[in-house]
């Protein structure tokens, strides 16, 4: 990848390279300091949340993008929330290192959850001293907690947006493009995992970088993956098994496809 004759691939290289070899920069780290801080305050938290989930299903159900007001209440600690939702260190670094590199504008991110991977996304924005971050969340209880902790961390940069996706992003996307990076996790289902793409599609700058979280959770999820990187604007494809990453780049002829493991 490192060898290829355009920006994006090479930056893409570096990046999987910093994340591999876990290597943040002294600002980053104390960016990261905080965090952590906060996620293990969160994992022994026994405080319990009251929240409708409309995300994934067992991974070996079948299902179908569910009806618009469709979803299953729960009662959980935030402890089992941050430990079981949010997403680990390793993979949390690659988001920061991704938009460290790529210097986007406007970033998208469906899934807030309590804010660990906002709060990361949000911390490359600020230390690249530009750039904002809108972040969609199903679960109200969740969106205010997160929003509560992104004040603690002192982060201004970032907008939750409360309300089923299928409800909120298509005017997310009107009021916000070009979209420069979009981080889509929260919704692990084939169908609409591709409809989500299939929609933000048009309001994407060119050479957006699109994350998209599982993609080898389930059948449905790798079908999701296969459709996704056979897109014609889709020019760089990296599959890290459970993350994949797309490049938009519509003035590239050929596309890159790459497999890696950086576990």
């Amino acid at each position: 990848m490192s060898r290829q004759p355009d920006a994006a691939s090479k930056s893409l290289a570096k990046v999987l390279r910093g994340t591999l070899h876990n290597r943040p920069t002294s600002e980053e780290k104390v960016w990261i300091e905080k965090i952590e801080s906060l996620r293990n305050e969160l994992n022994s938290s026994s405080e319990k949340v009251t929240l409708m989930d409309y995300g994934a299903l067992s991974s070996d159900e079948s299902c179908v993008e569910p009806k618009t007001s469709e979803g299953k209440v729960k009662i959980e600690t935030i402890g089992e929330v941050c430990r079981t939702a949010s997403k680990p260190y390793k993979w949390s670094f690659l988001l920061l290192k991704l938009i460290r590199e790529f210097k986007p504008s406007v970033c998208l991110e469906l899934g807030t959850c309590l804010g660990i991977s906002a709060s990361y996304q949000a911390a490359a924005l600020k230390l690249n001293h530009s750039g904002r971050l809108v972040s969609l969340e199903g679960a109200e209880s969740l969106a205010r907690l997160a929003e509560g902790y992104f004040k603690k961390l002192g982060f201004d940069n970032i907008e939750v947006v409360v309300g089923l996706f299928q409800n909120t992003l298509k005017d997310v996307l009107e009021k916000n493009a070009p979209i420069d990076y979009a981080f889509v996790d929260g919704h692990h289902q084939e169908e609409p995992t591709i409809g989500y793409f299939r929609q933000i599609l048009p309001f994407l700058s060119d050479r957006a970088v699109l994350i998209f979280d599982d993609i080898s959770w389930s059948d449905g999820m790798k079908r999701a993956w296969s459709t996704i990187k056979a897109y014609e604007s889709v020019k760089v494809c990296v599959d890290l098994s459970y993350v994949g990453i797309c490049i938009i780049d519509n003035s590239k002829d050929r596309k890159e496809n790459y497999k890696i493991d950086i576990s």
